[in-house]
């Protein structure tokens, strides 16, 4: 490993560390003011988020916020099942899809982490937009919008943590969510091969699971927290309502995430296009005739 990257995650370590217990303090304080515990987690993830900013606007890097979505649940759903020492079976066969899941999407940044010189396009492109206010949308856009997204999406996992048990039921979200985080892995895998092996940048990856979907590991990570809450739904089908946080992670994908991708590689890969026009965006769907890309 080069040293650049070995000190960039031993920073990025540190960081998170300090965002966790510093959150952890806020949480135990504002239990003290008789708030609910899902809003003292709010609270407590905010300033972990806040901290972990501040290590992006110290190193000059936004992608210091890059590890924050695989790591915020695992971290707070952990420290839960401590505090209400709820180690039953249904919490457990909870946690372990969420492990493989954080375990995954965070091997996947470490693979692709170069040093803390990285940063990530998307922020290079906000950066030259909004120019002196781009602090504030790095705060405000880059951190806390997805932390808000991902903690609504976690909430499910957050009340399964405190009085959650066992429903053999629960097998079926377990089932899907594994299978979630697997469909992530294999077009994560074929991703890195395409990109190992191909011959130009321009061209489109047009092999495995990428023939049926322009995005197959978006599909994997949106399904991932549906089914998430599949697995919550089947002992509390009176807190329904609960969707809204897959819901809202779904139309983050599909108005901001997939658009801003898309029409950042429009401009140097010529047959995007016709990849639009004969491939689904994200169902794994049979192709249309695709002679340009075979």
């Amino acid at each position: 490993m080069k040293k650049e990257k070995l000190i960039g995650l031993l920073v990025l370590f540190i960081i998170y560390i300090l965002a966790s217990v510093i959150g952890t303090f806020v949480f135990i304080y504002s239990e003290k003011l008789n708030i609910h515990y899902l809003i003292n987690i709010f609270l407590a993830d905010v300033v972990a988020t806040i901290i972990v900013y501040l290590g992006g606007v110290i190193f000059k890097t936004a992608s210091v916020y890059d590890p924050y979505w695989s790591v915020q649940t695992f971290i707070i759903y952990i420290l839960l099942l401590f505090k209400f020492d709820n180690w039953k079976l249904g919490p457990i066969l909870y946690l372990i899809p969420l492990v493989i899941y954080t375990i995954r999407l965070t091997g996947n940044f470490i693979y692709t982490f170069d040093s803390l010189k990285y940063i990530d396009w998307r922020y290079h492109m906000l950066k030259e937009k909004t120019k002196h206010f781009y602090q504030i949308v790095n705060l405000f856009g880059i951190c806390l919008f997805p932390t808000c997204i991902v903690y609504l999406a976690s909430v499910p996992m957050f009340i399964f943590a405190k009085d959650g048990t066992y429903n053999p039921l629960q097998f079926i979200g377990f089932t899907l969510m594994i299978g979630a985080i697997l469909l992530e892995l294999i077009a994560d895998s074929q991703m890195h091969y395409f990109r190992k092996h191909r011959k130009d940048k321009n061209e489109i990856i047009n092999i495995g699971l990428w023939k049926y979907s322009r995005h197959p590991n978006y599909l994997g990570e949106i399904s991932f927290w549906f089914m998430m809450y599949v697995f919550f739904i089947v002992s509390y089908p009176q807190q329904w309502y609960w969707i809204i946080g897959a819901v809202l992670n779904l139309l983050l994908f599909l108005f901001i995430s997939i658009p801003m991708e898309e029409n950042h590689m429009m401009r140097y890969k010529p047959n995007l296009k016709i990849y639009q026009k004969t491939t689904s965006m994200l169902l794994l769907l049979p192709p249309k005739k695709n002679d340009l890309l075979c």
